[in-house]
């Protein structure tokens, strides 16, 4: 089903691209990075066993044109699950954490604006979860866990832009971006996160940082 699901975006991105002609391409950069933070707040029964935790994004997009952009991104979210485990490692017993890992792969449209400086979008795709309890490291020494445990799925997301150019020539911008996503987990039990398959709902919130060129 994803496996599909990409062909028909590379389809539509492809064609698209035809469609719409390349007689803009030299008022856009078509390679565009963010990097951010905010918060991965879990939503519906998601908070039965996830809370609140702070949230780290990178990001990289190719435009297309002045419409369309495929977009692939690593977020990272730390300790949503609450692991308060003894995990066993090679320095005995000590106390776990977990991390939260989401990989989004998809793309936008560009919605015009009558402000030359700021810029609007909308976006969709699918996005890979994996979560992990974790421990810390011990300095320069490897500390390898051997009771961490992990889960993951597939599902979809959604979301929305507004970012501001902070020069004429549209290479440094900052913004926001709202993001829902939806999947189904399965696995070991981490932190408060059952063994059992979970349909698991995020709504993430974060401000950026973007260049492009």
């Amino acid at each position: 089903m994803t496996t599909k699901a990409l062909f028909a975006f590379a389809a539509l991105t492809a064609v698209a691209g035809l469609c719409f002609g390349q007689d803009q391409d030299e008022e856009i950069h078509h390679n565009n990075i963010t990097v951010g933070g905010g918060a991965a707040i879990p939503a519906g029964n998601s908070t039965n066993y996830l809370s609140t935790a702070p949230l780290f994004t990178v990001g990289y997009g190719y435009r297309f044109n002045r419409w369309f952009q495929a977009d692939i991104g690593f977020q990272a979210a730390f300790g949503a699950a609450n692991n308060q485990n003894a995990e066993v490692t090679d320095f005995g017993p000590v106390q776990g954490g977990d991390h939260e890992f989401m990989l989004p792969i998809g793309g936008r449209v560009y919605i015009p604006t009558r402000l030359k400086r700021i810029s609007a979008s909308l976006g969709a795709g699918t996005a890979y979860l994996h979560y992990s309890e974790t421990v810390p490291s011990n300095g320069f020494v490897a500390n390898n866990c051997y009771s961490c445990t992990s889960r993951g799925g597939w599902g979809g997301y959604g979301l929305g832009n507004v970012s501001y150019f902070l020069d004429s020539s549209h290479n440094f911008r900052v913004g926001t971006t709202l993001q829902y996503i939806a999947a189904s987990t399965n696995g070991q039990a981490v932190g408060n996160v059952p063994a059992l398959k979970t349909t698991d709902h995020w709504i993430n919130l974060v401000f950026e940082f973007g260049l492009s060129f």
